[in-house]
């Protein structure tokens, strides 16, 4: 049994997958874990992931647009401050993202199984909203 957390967002509009990375970089989440960017252009449906030096973020982000334009998903693994992070994943559609929560989840107070979905909200709606933010959905599935 395999376990499932993740935030889906919806926008009014097309996202820009360098301006939606960038906007999440300024608000304190990093790219680099270990030197390393994690990310995704999916060219056949397989979810194939690579790595590349921090260095070439800008390159990465070059291509993520590209792979976008396209109809691809795209995404890129993003750490907040401390030790959670996870998948951040722009859609063909453009208008939508997903966050799948897979690096530390951040544990719900109290509870021995479920995750803060409400820590994150409150680190990512204020990053989406000047993005068009129109929709939210989270879960957290056993």
């Amino acid at each position: 049994m395999s376990r499932s957390v993740d935030i889906d967002f919806t926008f009014n509009g097309s996202i820009d997958p360098s301006t939606f990375v960038r906007a999440l970089l300024e608000c304190g989440l990093r790219a680099s874990r270990d030197g390393e960017v994690a990310y995704l252009i999916d060219e056949d449906g397989m979810f194939d992931w690579e790595k590349a030096p921090s260095s070439q973020l800008d390159e990465i982000l070059s291509r993520m647009k590209k792979g976008s334009s396209a109809g691809r998903t795209v995404g890129i693994t993003l750490l907040f401050t401390g030790k959670h992070g996870g998948d951040f994943l722009i859609h063909p559609d453009r208008t939508s993202a997903s966050f799948v929560i897979g690096i530390n989840p951040k544990p719900l107070a109290g509870s021995q199984k479920f995750c803060d979905l409400g820590w994150y909200l409150t680190q990512l709606v204020p990053v989406f909203e000047p993005l068009g933010l129109s929709d939210i959905e989270a879960r957290d599935s056993m």
